[in-house]
């Protein structure tokens, strides 16, 4: 699946700089936070928007993998306590008193 995300960025990123090379003469004005930029290129405006996207996603996917691995780290913990306890079970005698006294 991991592979699948990089080519489809790799395939959008190619197709951005194909339509800013199209669009590279083209200017435009952009407001960003109550300031605004005059004169940007379409190209610039079409990188900076693909490399915010590209951090607000970047950051909800950290997020993801830290509640993962903790998440994995837990599991182990209790899959170690499971194995201590079936090994602690393992070892102990057997009563061998069937009913026969």
């Amino acid at each position: 699946m991991t592979t699948v995300r990089v080519v489809i960025v790799f395939i959008v990123g190619i197709l951005l700089i194909i339509l800013a090379l199209q669009n590279s003469s083209s200017t435009g004005d952009i407001k960003v936070f109550y300031r605004t930029y005059y004169g940007l290129s379409m190209a610039a405006i079409m990188l900076y928007a693909f490399a915010f996207g590209l951090i607000v996603a970047g950051f909800f996917w950290l997020v993801s993998e830290i509640k993962l691995r903790s998440e994995l780290r837990r599991q182990k913990k209790d899959n170690e306590a499971l194995l201590t306890e079936l090994t602690t079970l393992r070892n102990m005698p057997l009563d061998m008193s069937s009913g026969k006294e």
